[in-house]
């Protein structure tokens, strides 16, 4: 035993305690076959131990060195007990046989203490690790800088949440599965993954996405995990999604973000109806006020954001709603780092979404800020006619098809969504008019003749200042 003692104090890590006590399994299981005395024990004992063997590999928490030891003592006596059964004579097994099964019974008792103090550290360890992560402050308010607005439209007066700055945190699976209640709240599924509710020892609730596995398409998978990581970890920006941490053990690819920022679902949720009222389906000044925010956290990515970024995949679906509404950006898995380039950058692999794809961009496989530019433009098509922007059927099936050769025509109007308003009031008209013209000029074929993300900011923010200035004044 003073032998054992010193092997197990040589070891440093878990994860050689883990290894060496998994030798020990493999060596009672062994023994266990050729016993002579005290089988049906022998036999039990290497029952018990073998299907805990391969789990002991996977401990990693430092929390459980001591228990871990200690387990490694017994089963190392265990062992001995186990190797001893073979020898015993015809008279030793007469004499001790019941001396022999009490002692596999305390060896049993022992065994199991040590197992139940090994997952109860391993759970404290993970909660106190959750406590420690700092989540954001609440939210405070900042006014923004005073918008550009064209002549005659009073300024529009926003309010913004300001931007917080706090770190990402690594978890592990296991930690996951205890903020989740055991992946118990389910958000959302589709082909990409499932979103689970959660909530960190401090209260602040996350949204838990977990990445499907598709087997071939790993790959592909990884590198779109890394890239929205990548993206992710660096960007703090006021109407972008933030992320809160990530997983990455073994198969598990998972991200944790604020749930207040993704609580009202897509944009494209509420366009689609869905059956329930919100405002968005319901009010013309949500919803430029959602573009508005949109564009301004697109507009950050390709102007400000170090390194500057092109999405590459700007939809409905990637826009969240979050708890005030407001809108944020999310799915950067296409993302790339913007070059130095005046005609766009070569890039492998064509990525987006079916209808938003800039044709350019599909043509040549050469993407730029523009390329995001046309797919927002589809998205504000999307606001102005609550149409997907694509659909089965004979030509023509994409909206930018159906609807800009319309709004061209100057015929806005036949083609509105009616939910907002059956009869829009002459402020919000102007504004609608404006958001289509904008609209068309995104969508225009060459991508040097879009306009850049900036002014279609500032274009969004005369659009509200129409809206609001339409508005009944309140008197006090």
């Amino acid at each position: 035993m003073a032998a054992t003692t010193a092997s197990l104090a040589g070891l440093a890590t878990v994860a050689q305690l883990a290894l060496y006590v998994h030798g020990l399994v493999t060596k009672i299981t062994g023994a266990a076959e050729t016993a002579r005395q005290n089988k049906l024990e022998c036999k039990n004992l290497a029952s018990r131990v073998s299907v805990i063997g391969d789990l002991l590999l996977q401990l990693q928490d430092p929390a459980v060195a001591q228990p871990l030891a200690g387990l490694g003592h017994t089963l190392q006596e265990a062992h001995d007990l186990v190797v001893a059964c073979q020898k015993w004579s015809a008279r030793r097994k007469f004499l001790y046989a019941d001396d022999q099964a009490e002692r596999f019974r305390e060896v049993n008792r022992r065994i199991d203490s040590h197992l139940i103090l090994i997952p109860l550290l391993s759970h404290i360890s993970i909660t106190r690790r959750l406590d420690q992560i700092c989540p954001p402050n609440p939210t405070s308010v900042l006014l923004p800088v005073a918008p550009t607005m064209v002549v005659g439209c009073a300024s529009a007066q926003l309010q913004e949440p300001a931007m917080v700055q706090y770190a990402t945190v690594e978890f592990a699976s296991a930690e996951i599965a205890v903020l989740t209640g055991n992946f118990g709240h389910v958000l959302s599924e589709d082909v990409s993954g499932t979103v689970y509710k959660g909530r960190l020892h401090d209260g602040l609730e996350v949204a838990v996405k977990s990445l499907k596995n598709h087997g071939q398409q790993r790959h592909e998978q990884e590198g779109a995990f890394v890239a929205e990581l990548e993206t992710l970890c660096h960007l703090r920006r006021d109407h972008v999604v933030h992320l809160v941490g990530w997983c990455a053990e073994d198969d598990d690819r998972m991200f944790v973000y604020q749930y207040q920022h993704t609580s009202n679902g897509t944009l494209r949720d509420h366009l689609q109806g869905g059956g329930f009222a919100s405002p968005v389906t319901s009010s013309w000044k949500a919803r430029v006020l959602a573009l508005l925010g949109a564009s301004r956290a697109i507009d950050h990515l390709h102007r400000v954001a170090t390194p500057r970024i092109i999405h590459r995949n700007v939809s409905s679906s990637s826009i969240l709603l979050d708890e005030s509404w407001a809108a944020r950006v999310s799915g950067f898995s296409a993302a790339v780092l913007q070059e130095p380039t005046t005609d766009g950058q070569l890039v492998g692999e064509v990525a987006g979404t079916l209808g938003y794809i800039d044709p350019e961009y599909h043509r040549t496989r050469r993407v730029s800020p523009a390329s995001d530019v046309y797919s927002f433009g589809v998205v504000m098509l999307e606001l102005l006619t609550g149409r997907p922007p694509s659909w089965e059927s004979k030509d023509p099936n994409t909206l930018v098809g159906f609807a800009a050769p319309i709004i061209e025509r100057g015929d806005l109007g036949s083609v509105l969504d009616r939910r907002p308003s059956p009869a829009p009031t002459p402020g919000q008209m102007e504004a609608l008019k404006l958001v289509a013209y904008t609209a068309a000029r995104c969508l225009w074929p060459q991508p040097q003749d879009r306009p850049a993300m900036s002014n279609v900011v500032t274009n969004l923010e005369a659009a509200l200042g129409l809206i609001d200035s339409d508005e009944p004044k309140q008197s006090y």
